[in-house]
């Protein structure tokens, strides 16, 4: 979390600069790394301008804060919301258009979400979260290292990886195979996440012995309490990574079920990532 107000006012600069300079790059987009994870962007929502958007994969379907909404005068229809601890009642307004970078989408479909426990996580303001459902069918390339989204991608990746991309009310996921502890597991992209997070029924056999206690794990896509899973061998399609560290939350309901965990890119040290749609698999990098 910020400690100091000179650092906060340096890197305010820093990142208005680099938003300034991308402004002129269309097929660019800058972005903040909030906490190490969090891929925060400028936009506009609406009527709204220069507004703070955290791209979450892993969002499905887009979030517009409560406290946006009502500044709009949005009003919307009740609905169920599944988060990663519990099914809940939610707010379904359509959006007439949201503005970042290349991407227009309009009359996008948002669920109201008070996200004040969120920008507590990130220690942002976050006035949307922004989901695949804004970016269907459009390849780009995510790069922590120099902080910003390009469309397309890069075609100097190192590692492919295939994946299932499913879809829920319209809104798609992906979802990833990887190997924990000489196990199989089925794992949602989530750039919203900053670990690896498997449900506590489909936690490898072979590390079942967890250490004792439990700590709060939160993400953009909820909160519970999680348990810290020894240290185990990861493989992501032949790529290696030993004593990666996992926490184990309780199962979930609705849709989460259908995959096994969650795997934030960041938890890996992965430095870029790229979503090919046409040939359905992620392209990354830890370099």
């Amino acid at each position: 979390m910020p400690k100091c107000k000179i650092y906060l006012l340096v890197t305010a600069l820093a990142v208005t600069s680099s938003l300034a300079r991308g402004a002129d790059r269309p097929d660019e987009i800058p972005f903040k790394l909030a906490q190490g994870f969090g891929i925060v962007i400028r936009g506009d929502i609406a009527s709204m301008r220069d507004m703070s958007l955290l791209l979450d994969t892993g969002a499905v379907p887009s979030v517009i804060n409560k406290r946006v909404a009502s500044q709009l005068g949005i009003r919307g229809a009740p609905g169920s919301l599944t988060l990663l601890s519990k099914d809940s009642l939610a707010e379904y307004a359509t959006v007439s258009e949201v503005r970042f970078g290349w991407i227009r989408p309009v009359g996008l479909t948002m669920v109201v979400v008070d996200l004040a426990r969120l920008e507590k996580l990130v220690g942002t303001r976050i006035d949307a979260i922004i989901g695949l459902d804004t970016l269907i069918g459009q390849d780009f390339t995510i790069d922590y290292k120099h902080r910003k989204i390009t469309r397309g991608l890069s075609g100097v990746a190192r590692h492919v990886l295939p994946v299932e991309i499913h879809s829920l009310g319209g809104a798609p996921y992906w979802v990833l195979p990887i190997s924990l502890g000489g196990e199989a597991f089925r794992v949602l992209l989530d750039t919203g996440a900053n670990d690896v997070v498997l449900f506590a029924d489909h936690a490898p056999k072979s590390v079942k012995a967890v250490k004792s206690g439990t700590t709060a794990h939160e993400s953009a896509a909820g909160e519970g309490k999680a348990v810290a899973l020894p240290p185990v061998t990861l493989v992501l399609n032949g790529a290696t990574f030993k004593n990666q560290l996992a926490v184990a939350i309780g199962d979930p309901p609705g849709a989460f079920r259908e995959f096994d965990g969650v795997l934030g890119p960041t938890a890996l040290g992965i430095t870029r990532i790229e979503l090919d749609w046409e040939r359905k698999c992620l392209r990354w990098d830890t370099q």
